[in-house]
């Protein structure tokens, strides 16, 4: 598997934009059995910026898009993952995407939180989800 640090020098290669600051690159597996993938946001002073899926085991670029609001597209971190699911603060949580009603688009993973038994899956707008494309009733 590749490094945070070289996915973030593919992605930025790839992009061919100068001035870029490495914003986030994160870990995200794939629940329907395709290859893990990093998930690599690119910002320049402006506040433009790329964001980019770069394969985890090869290194290949995927897919990339230019942002205009590279702040749009913040994903929420870990511990609003938690909060949104009212999970207690040491659950552990992963990035996973699976195409489904809760996510369309690889560029917009969700967290998969597990406490115990319980399990959830929080989108990027914070709504709660018992399993990817299941939305939550409690």
């Amino acid at each position: 598997m590749i490094t945070p640090s070289e996915a973030t020098a593919r992605a930025s290669a790839h992009a061919s934009i100068s001035e870029a600051a490495a914003l986030t690159t994160d870990l995200v597996e794939r629940l329907d059995g395709g290859e893990p993938y990093f998930l690599v946001s690119l910002g320049k002073p402006d506040g433009t910026g790329v964001v980019a899926t770069v394969n985890a085991l090869t290194g290949e670029v995927m897919s990339s898009a230019s942002l205009q609001g590279v702040d749009r597209h913040r994903l929420p971190d870990r511990d609003q993952a938690i909060r949104s699911a009212a999970f207690p603060g040491d659950a552990q949580a992963r990035r996973v995407w699976l195409p489904s009603r809760a996510t369309r688009s690889p560029f917009y993973p969700l967290w998969e939180l597990t406490a115990g038994a319980r399990r959830a899956y929080v989108d990027t707008n914070g709504k709660v989800w018992d399993a990817p494309g299941v939305e939550h009733r409690g």
